[in-house]
Order: C-alpha cells, then structure tokens, then sequence
C-alpha cells in the first residue's frame, strides 16, 4: 500500500474545504425555497454540518503532522491538468447559463446547469488525483442535475432548488465525509497503528 504522506494531507485538507465550501453554497441554494419559518432551521443545520467538516478536518491535520513528508517524485495533482477541467468548467457554465436565460428563456435551470457542469468537471480529476471517489461524485452531481432538470422541466417548479442544492450540497458533504473517513483510516496505519 502506498504511503500517505504531508503531500497527501494537504490535498486532502484543500479538497475538504473545497468540497465542504460548494456544499454549503448549494445547501443554502436548496434553502431558498424552504417556508420562512423552515429557512432559520435548515442555515443552522447547513451551517452545523460545515463546521463539523472543518472541526473533523482540523483534527485530522493536526495527527497527519507525524506523517511522512511527499518523495521527492510526488507530483502536484493542482497542475496543469486540473487547471483545463476548472476553465471548461467555467466555460461551459458562461455559455450554457447564457444560453438557458437569453436563448430559452429558462434562468431557473441554470443553477441545474452549473451543478451539473460542476459534475462533470470531476471525471477527469480521478486520474488526477488518482481517486475513484471523484467518479462517483461526478456520477452522482450530473444525476442529481438529470433529476432536477426532469422534474423542473416537467411543471415542478419547486425541483429546481429543492433538487438541485440539497442534493449537490448531500453529495459533496457526502464526498467530503468519505474522504475524511480514508484520510482517517490512512493517517492511524501510517502513524504508529493506534486510533486517533
């Protein structure tokens, strides 16, 4: 089994943030179209949650300070690669919300859009982080915007937000919590075999 190393912890930390930032952002999406007196309850729990993840994330850094440092041959997954997938991603985004709100005359669907343009932009990071986590993230964020789209599209207004940003938001948590659990399980063999 390779080792997890400095390197690893880092990426996991910034792909935690990351994950735990666009979770929330599309949560509070979600929210928007909750009743008033739903709206206080469902921030507090959104906001439980993230700070849950940063708490768990926080904890795991300060353990994976006794890990290895990367080999000298790790390379940097935030490179060249990543930088591509991120433009299309943001390309795509522009054109597509573009397209749904001056072509089609849909703005509600481009929330829908960019999740699933977020989703899709994940598939090639399994190569590059060499996780299959990214794949099933990917999967599941474009399936989630399927969702939204169909039941939107057909006179549920309501699927738009509700779909699209509680379950972006369950699934990048969800991504984020796999990832720690790992990380977890990776930092106690690595250091010593005895449970944080």
């Amino acid at each position: 089994m390779a080792e997890f190393s400095k390197g690893h912890m880092a990426t996991l930390m910034a792909t935690t943030f990351i994950g735990g930032g666009f979770g929330i952002g599309w949560w509070f999406y979600g929210v928007t179209s909750a009743p008033d007196a739903a709206m206080i309850v469902l921030r507090v729990v959104g906001i439980a949650v993230l700070v849950g993840l940063v708490v768990w994330a926080m904890s795991l850094r300060r353990h994976g300070g006794r890990l290895p440092d990367p080999s000298g041959d790790a390379k940097n997954p935030f490179g060249k690669q990543y930088g591509i997938a991120v433009l299309l991603m943001v390309v795509a985004i522009f054109a597509g919300s573009r397209v749904l709100t001056a072509v089609l005359d849909k703005p509600e669907a481009s929330a829908t859009w960019i999740l699933f343009c977020v989703g899709v932009h994940f598939i090639p990071f399994t190569k590059i982080f060499g996780s299959t986590r990214f794949r099933t993230m990917a999967l599941l964020l474009c399936a989630v915007a399927v969702l939204a789209a169909a039941l939107g599209l057909s006179g549920l207004a309501w699927a738009w937000p509700v779909v699209t940003g509680f379950g972006g938001a369950i699934v990048m948590w969800g991504t984020v919590i796999a990832s720690l659990r790992n990380g977890h399980a990776e930092i106690t063999r690595q250091v010593n075999g005895s449970p944080l």
